[in-house]
């Protein structure tokens, strides 16, 4: 933070002298009359400080807790419109990290604690090692459309295993905009998890393949299109089969019957007919 002591005739001409040496306004310092000379010609002495500012606080914190920690890693901020970012690099960030973040989360809490002790902080503080949350969304945005396929094709609930507010904050927007499941939050912290649900639809009111129907059906022709079986048709339908007109067996005829007889005299013999091995005339 930036100091400056100035002497001036006046409180204000001091103030205005040190705000212009320091290139800050009024708003981000504290000013302090250190003391006050002269009877006839009064000489005023004042003490301005910059005030300490979120991304200060927070960097002179992590850095501190580092150090006293015993690892060797750095902190640099910056800030941005949403947040300000932390990024902590060295040879022992590993151990910062901890196991799945937990120790890089507890460092998180405490600097959001001691932030918000000092000044009124309006932003959130995210810190960062080698870059691990950024993998690590990665890894459960996979994870949560994995599951999420699960969860849809069984229609049965899947409980996740017990995350921190980070890890489910990720799963929760990677699955936003899933039409298909929906998750939840339950349990306590420590051991709070989520559970991806399906959406709520029976199997009953889903169309069977079966239940479809088969396309259009028939055309000006007469055929009949349509899918069935899940394959397009365009055959014919079997042609009805066609009756043939057999010649129509004739009934024997009585050679003993008188009206036969007497038109047989008229007519003649007429072809011979073999019954067996003789040949038989009439």
């Amino acid at each position: 933070m930036k100091e400056i002591e100035i002497t001036a005739s006046s409180y204000e001409d001091a103030l205005a002298e040190a705000l212009e040496a320091l290139g800050l306004k009024e708003d981000e310092v504290e000013a302090t009359v250190v003391r006050q000379s002269g009877l006839i010609r009064k000489k005023v002495t004042v003490k301005v400080t910059q005030k300490a500012t979120a991304k200060d606080v927070a960097v002179n914190f992590i850095n501190t807790l580092i150090q006293k920690m015993g690892l060797d890693c750095t902190a640099e901020i910056r800030e941005e419109d949403d947040a300000y970012y932390v990024s902590v690099s060295g040879k022992d960030t590993a151990t910062l990290i901890g196991y799945r973040g937990d120790v890089l989360d507890c460092v998180q809490y405490l600097t959001l604690l001691v932030v918000n002790k000092t000044i009124d902080l309006d932003k959130r503080i995210i810190i960062d090692g080698e870059n691990y949350r950024e993998k690590r969304t990665a890894v459960l945005s996979r994870l949560a459309k994995k599951l999420a396929i699960k969860a849809a094709k069984t229609g049965k609930d899947v409980a996740l295993e017990p995350m921190n507010p980070f890890e489910r904050r990720v799963i929760h927007s990677a699955l936003a905009d899933d039409k298909f499941v929906t998750t939840e939050s339950e349990g306590e912290e420590p051991n709070r998890y989520i559970v991806i649900k399906p959406n709520k639809r029976s199997r009953s009111d889903r169309p069977h393949r079966g239940d479809r129907q088969n396309g259009r059906q028939g055309d000006k022709n007469g055929r009949q299109g349509g899918r069935q079986g899940g394959r397009y048709s365009s055959q014919k339908p079997a042609p009805a089969p066609v009756q043939k007109n057999e010649p129509k067996e004739e009934a024997p005829k009585d050679m003993y019957n008188r009206e036969y007889s007497i038109n047989f005299k008229r007519t003649g013999g007429g072809k011979l007919r073999s019954f067996g091995e003789k040949k038989r005339t009439f």
